[in-house]
């Protein structure tokens, strides 16, 4: 099914992000994307810090180990903070499945 592409976040204003799941996960995922949207469009100076994307990724990444398929629905937007924090979290994910015994 198709996914309308997900809304640009301005960092000032939450976005309540519909990811068609249970509006709990919806709501928790909406606090990581926001915060991380703020940070990075209001605190980073003029650069994204990898400390910072990465606490916001080890976040997004326990919701993507519940729901994989979030992954291409948060990949689905032209917003760049969401994409960087979703990758970063696809890595991390990837470095710890080749480093699990």
């Amino acid at each position: 099914m198709a996914h309308d592409k997900l809304p640009k976040n301005d960092g000032w204003t939450d976005v309540a992000y519909e990811l068609g799941s249970d509006p709990e996960d919806s709501a928790r995922i909406s606090k990581i994307l926001n915060e991380a949207c703020h940070v990075f469009r209001h605190h980073a100076s003029d650069q994204w810090k990898s400390d910072d994307k990465d606490a916001y990724a080890k976040r997004l990444m326990e919701e993507i180990r519940r729901r994989p398929s979030l992954v291409g629905r948060l990949l689905n937007t032209d917003d760049r903070v969401v994409k960087m924090v979703t990758h970063r979290a696809v890595e991390l994910l990837e470095v710890e499945d080749k480093t699990a015994p």
